[in-house]
């Protein structure tokens, strides 16, 4: 229909069909019983299967332990229970395990060895209770399999985050050295160009690469502000914000000073244009993320100073 970017209608989707837009719509395909019967059997047979695993694998550590827990004391009242309604139940030595507290004590300590799968030998099920006990031992190593890949993966997470701060803060380093690196080099052209009438064209070539350092710690500033989910904190944002704008001021003082006449390349051209767009999109309300009043008066600061930029 030639309209490939609806989403950025400003009204939206709605206002869209109101205003009689044209709308493609979409026929969905038609199912009858039998095919939803066999949708329903695959369904309950990846479930019967693999189903179950998945969702203890998404559970939380401690509620997998609970669960894990649970199942031993759960399987031990089993073994115990058998004892009382069957008359058999689970043989310590050539003595069955009585039906008392010390019994049911022994049951869940034989549902302990046998979810972890130790095997001792001094406690074993008698008849049908060994398959069950079977039963128990495949379900205690793939729940307890479990609880080991969560806790690995939990230290593996802590690892990864801890990696990530430390290169974030390094990050931050690197952009105020290079900020204070860009002004240095800013008043030491500016200095230079009040010394001498013309600026030596090696001069103007580092010009032109501070000019691209400037522009890409601009951009990293940017995205911090504009990427919420990578946040240095407002005191170490405030330092560079402060940084951000002392720059700004001295490339004005450096264009004001009209380099004597001299015609500045296309690059450094393209420089100044794309730290001006850069800056001029930081301000209080543009960011997505509420800030305290006096980093807003630093981001209106720098936009303003953007403005400036010829």
């Amino acid at each position: 229909m030639g309209f490939k970017n609806i989403r950025h209608y400003v009204g939206g989707m709605a206002d869209w069909i109101e205003n009689g837009g044209p709308v493609e719509k979409m026929e969905l395909p038609e199912f009858n019983t039998s095919t939803r019967q066999i949708t329903r059997a695959q369904t309950l047979r990846t479930w019967s299967w693999s189903g179950w695993l998945d969702v203890l694998a998404n559970w939380p550590l401690d509620r997998l332990v609970f669960f894990w827990l649970g199942m031993i004391l759960a399987f031990g009242l089993v073994y115990w229970g058998a004892g009382i309604a069957m008359g058999w139940g689970l043989q310590a030595g050539n003595v069955s395990v009585k039906t008392d507290f010390d019994g049911l004590l022994t049951s869940i300590y034989f549902s302990f060895v046998t979810a972890l799968s130790i095997g001792y030998g001094d406690v074993i099920p008698v008849g049908p209770l060994r398959i069950l006990a079977i039963v128990e031992g495949a379900a205690g190593l793939l729940i307890f399999g479990c609880l080991v890949s969560k806790l690995v993966s939990r230290r593996q997470e802590e690892l990864t985050e801890e990696i990530h701060r430390t290169t974030f803060e390094d990050r931050l380093d690197r952009v105020r050295t290079n900020l204070h690196l860009v002004f240095s080099d800013l008043g030491a052209v500016l200095q230079l160009q009040g010394e001498q009438d013309v600026l030596p064209e090696q001069v103007l070539r580092r010009l032109e690469s501070t000019v691209r350092v400037f522009r890409g710690e601009m951009q990293t500033i940017h995205d911090l502000l504009y990427r919420t989910q990578v946040l240095p904190d407002e005191e170490s944002l405030e330092s560079l914000l402060a940084n951000l704008a002392i720059c700004l001021q001295g490339v004005i003082d450096l264009q004001s000073s009209q380099l004597n006449g001299q015609h500045s390349s296309a690059r450094l051209d393209a420089g100044l244009h794309a730290i001006s767009n850069l800056a001029n999109e930081i301000c209080g309300e543009c960011v997505p993320r509420t800030y305290a009043p006096a980093m807003k008066q630093w981001m209106d600061q720098i936009q303003e100073l953007a403005r400036k930029i010829a």
